[in-house]
């Protein structure tokens, strides 16, 4: 028993930390500090701080509005239909995403707290051992992203969506704000958040259970 909860939190714990680090990706911040880091950001025509607020804004339940215009006076509506359903998809699945990311926060917790009351050294042994899976699948990720991130990118649109609202023009917003850099670049960031915050909690679970 103790054993099956200690790979319990070896998978739930990353799985939360994963969406923990997409979260912080997603926000207004990192946008800000992408602005004119791609090549497809030439060809920006469109106010492009006002436009990533707003899917961003979007993304994070902040408003429901994606008929917006190139800036904040502009009554247009800037997107195309196809990239407003995308839109629509990718919130629903980052939903269910952050849905499984706090129920695996919460196995792993009551794992730990089942652990704690049941064999402290195995607790301890469960916090040495945190960076098993993580390291595993950031070795095969990284690997992918190196080798071939842009069929990772395509296998993973076509496992996530059921649709192919995902394949837009170069020219679309979303593919001229948010290129295939940019994912490849967040992908890398995400398993860098997720080690570093892993390589935390081992060392401070381990340090609180040798006092």
């Amino acid at each position: 028993m103790n054993k099956a909860l200690r790979m319990i939190v070896w998978i739930t714990y990353p799985i939360f930390l994963i969406m923990l680090s997409a979260q912080l990706l997603t926000s207004n911040p990192y946008m800000r500090l992408s602005e004119g880091l791609y090549a497809s950001h030439d060809d920006i025509e469109y106010d492009h701080r006002y436009v990533a607020r707003q899917l961003i804004d979007y993304l994070n339940y902040r408003h429901d509005n994606l008929e917006f215009g190139a800036n904040a006076e502009d009554d247009s509506v800037l997107m195309r239909d196809i990239e407003i359903r995308h839109m629509v998809d990718v919130r629903d699945l980052y939903t269910l995403l952050r849905i499984v990311a706090g129920i695996s926060l919460l196995i792993a917790v009551l794992s730990v707290i089942g652990l704690f009351f049941r064999d402290k050294s195995e607790l301890y042994k469960t916090f040495k051992g945190i960076f098993w899976v993580p390291l595993i699948v950031t070795v095969t990720l990284g690997a992918f992203i190196a080798v071939n991130f842009s069929w990772l990118f395509v296998l993973f649109h076509e496992i996530a969506f059921d649709n192919d609202d995902w394949i837009l023009r170069a020219d679309d917003v979303l593919i001229q704000l948010l290129p295939l850099e940019f994912w490849m670049v967040s992908a890398i960031l995400v398993l860098v958040f997720t080690g570093l915050f892993i390589f935390i909690t081992r060392q401070l679970g381990m340090r609180f259970l040798k006092t």
